[in-house]
């Protein structure tokens, strides 16, 4: 069996057991809404940012690494336009305007670096990991710019916040650890070795948070629900098989080809409760999507990477 398959596999079926502990943690009391709250914020505002930092900064200085995260860094662009002309297509099927709008950033903006990276880690090690740290710096980008916009559509009175954009939890650790990989700052083991504890918080944590969600919703109703199955299909299937036909028609190679399919074939971002919650675009539809998606991911992303990877054995390329 294809060696990516089973590490993929291996890394998601392990997520959802967390998942599945956070759950029952919830259904236990141990894990209230409360503390749901506190845990996310613990995540995005320290762990996050250890993480993202850490991954920059703890690679080698060379040429070809650099040349390597910048590369990344504008397919990434191209990735999330390919995303966002799926998105665009898909929400025409939608009527009301609110669903449109979940429906737009749900399938443009996936979970980065939470789910992502400990993936790619386990495809590519850790400059599978440098690589998603650029990757981040462009989903952040576009989040807090294209992202906002979508769900502020038709709202007069709600304007794009520059400072938001450049600068927020996502971009400023990636700035930094940039800095410090380009000049070659060194970082004494001690504050590396606690960065590197933070980091890993990121995946355990979001995993628990996940779980204690879907134990406050209403899962018969979600479960059933015709149209979250077609936009996590979309999501978690069409996108990254798309994505990676392009890139491998374009010439590029295997690895940077299973790199992107593994990025695109995330589930939808937990940014996109965050967002329908302050812009007061149906949460709920949100939450579901996000649940649902992150749920069906420890299915789809084996059988992505699987897919993908054929992909990148066809012997025909454009350029």
């Amino acid at each position: 069996m294809n060696a990516s398959f089973i590490a993929t596999a291996t890394t998601v079926f392990a997520m959802l057991i967390v998942i599945c502990i956070g759950y029952a943690a919830a259904k236990g009391g141990v894990i209230d809404a409360a503390m749901s709250k506190k845990l996310s914020s613990l995540t995005v505002n320290f762990a996050q940012p250890c993480m993202l930092f850490g991954a920059l900064s703890g690679v080698a200085y060379s040429k070809e690494n650099l040349k390597l995260g910048l590369s990344t860094l504008g397919i990434a662009f191209i990735a999330h336009g390919i995303l966002l002309l799926v998105a665009l297509l898909f929400s025409k099927t939608q009527k009301d305007p609110a669903e449109k709008k979940v429906a737009e950033f749900s399938i443009l903006f996936v979970n980065a670096a939470f789910l992502g990276f400990p993936i790619v880690e386990a495809l590519l090690g850790d400059i599978g990991l440098f690589r998603g740290s650029f990757y981040a710096v462009t989903f952040n980008l576009l989040a807090w710019s294209l992202g906002v916009f979508i769900m502020t559509r038709g709202k007069e009175n709600v304007k794009l916040n520059l400072r938001k954009i450049l600068f927020n939890q996502g971009t400023i650790p990636c700035i930094v650890g940039f800095l410090f990989f380009a000049l070659q700052i060194y970082v004494p083991s001690p504050i590396a070795m606690a960065v590197d504890y933070m980091g890993r918080l990121c995946t355990p944590l979001v995993l628990l948070v996940i779980g204690s969600n879907l134990a406050r919703l209403p899962l018969g109703k979600m479960f059933t629900n015709a149209r979250l199955y077609l936009t996590c299909a979309v999501r978690l299937l069409l996108c990254p098989v798309l994505v990676s036909l392009i890139f491998h028609l374009c010439g590029m190679d295997a690895d940077s080809v299973i790199f992107f399919a593994v990025m695109t074939a995330l589930p939808t971002a937990a940014l996109a409760v965050l967002f329908c919650e302050i812009y007061d675009e149906r949460p709920q539809l949100a939450a579901q999507t996000v649940s649902m998606s992150t749920v069906l991911s420890t299915l789809t992303i084996p059988l992505a990477v699987l897919i993908c990877t054929l992909i990148t054995k066809i012997p025909f390329t454009i350029l």
